[in-house]
């Protein structure tokens, strides 16, 4: 290894916060299996700059500070990995009063030695938009989403929503309790789409009563949807310390995705989450869904409906290989593997010998089997 080349890496945040799933999959989860591995990465430490590190990786990271700092590392020769979990040529970024933004995304893509992703279908997008960064893309899927030891405890809000959510369900005992989880981007994603499930599971409830509970971040736009539904449903606040036990307590994850620019390039994360707390899935099928299509309904939600009322997830032999297959593909060591070979690539890019275990592991085309 070269003296002036230190093997150590840095990820650089504008929030390390776990309750941003993005930062807690891609970085947090990922780094500490790294760590576990015997890697020296961590947070990017500015007293040490980035002459002290062989390969800066950027997640959810625009801003004039952040792109300073990937300038200085190019000029240094160090590598410079920018990860993307969305669409942003999609998303938000694109609207008028961020375009100053969206410049200094496209100059963050252009510095960039290597820039990730957790789709295929994700990386071709920004390809299109940003054609530069071709032959610098490379997958490397979300850790799977579910509870671990070590989490952190409940606060006495959390244990209150727990405790409302729990009374909800069992005045409705007879029902098939269904949820929809996640956050809202707009028209693009999100609520914009559950109006389309909940009419589903109407018709579903003129044979069998189904409850619906919406687990977000978006309490006003569930009381403005909620106006319209015509079954019982209930809201619960999304927190870490909550959010898991809180999914399990259901059958049936329903996830409804309208097809667009923003959502067709999005990670297996949600039905993974679900089915690793034990949930049936029932789904719209984007690109990524596709390799759990053996094992839950996608784009049948009559049939899927009354395949979970039928039979409980936890005696369906498929979600039960379905969560077997995803830990193998998607728990945090076989994602840190995929971290570490690409690590090896920054490594030997700026002059640095990678360790003997990413020696080992595969440096190119990273792709989800």
């Amino acid at each position: 290894m070269s003296p002036s080349v230190p093997l150590r890496y840095g990820w650089h945040a504008e929030s390390y916060s776990p309750k941003m799933a993005s930062i807690r999959l891609r970085l947090l989860e990922p780094a500490a299996a790294l760590r576990r591995r015997g890697l020296d990465i961590g947070p990017y430490r500015g007293d040490l700059g980035p002459v002290g590190y062989a390969a800066i990786l950027f997640s959810k990271s625009l801003s004039q500070d952040a792109l300073g700092i990937a300038r200085e590392a190019r000029s240094l020769g160090r590598a410079v990995i920018y990860d993307l979990s969305d669409n942003l040529f999609a998303g938000k970024l694109a609207r008028k009063d961020k375009q100053d933004k969206l410049a200094r995304l496209r100059e963050m893509l252009a510095l960039a030695t290597c820039v990730t992703f957790p789709t295929p279908t994700l990386m071709e997008q920004v390809q299109a938009a940003v054609p530069e960064i071709a032959g610098k893309g490379r997958v490397v899927p979300d850790v799977i989403d579910c509870a671990r030891e070590g989490a952190e405890g409940r606060s006495l809000l959390e244990r209150y929503h727990l405790a409302r959510l729990k009374r909800f369900l069992a005045a409705h005992g007879d029902a098939l309790h269904c949820v929809w989880f996640g956050k809202s981007q707009g028209s693009v994603s999100g609520f914009a789409h559950l109006d389309s499930a909940v009419r589903q599971l109407e018709r579903f409830s003129l044979r069998h009563p189904v409850t619906l509970t919406v687990i977000s971040n978006r309490r006003l736009r569930y009381w403005k949807s909620a106006a319209n539904w015509r079954l019982p449903t209930h809201y619960m606040p999304w927190a870490i310390g909550s959010f898991h036990e809180a999914l399990a307590l259901h059958r049936v994850a329903v996830i409804p995705v309208e097809r667009n620019g923003y959502t067709v390039g999005k990670s297996v994360n949600r039905p993974a989450t679900a089915i690793a707390a034990g949930l049936g899935v029932v789904a719209d099928a984007i690109d990524s869904y596709e390799e759990l299509r053996p094992f839950i309904p996608l784009d049948d939600w009559q049939g899927g409906l009354q395949r979970y009322l039928a039979r409980p997830p936890a005696e369906d032999p498929d979600l039960l290989a379905a969560a077997g297959l995803l830990r193998q593909r998607y728990s945090p060591d076989a994602v840190a593997a995929r971290w570490e070979g690409l690590l090896a690539e920054a490594s030997a890019l700026c002059g640095a010998a990678p360790p003997q275990a990413a020696r080992n592991a595969p440096h190119r085309a990273m792709l989800v089997p």
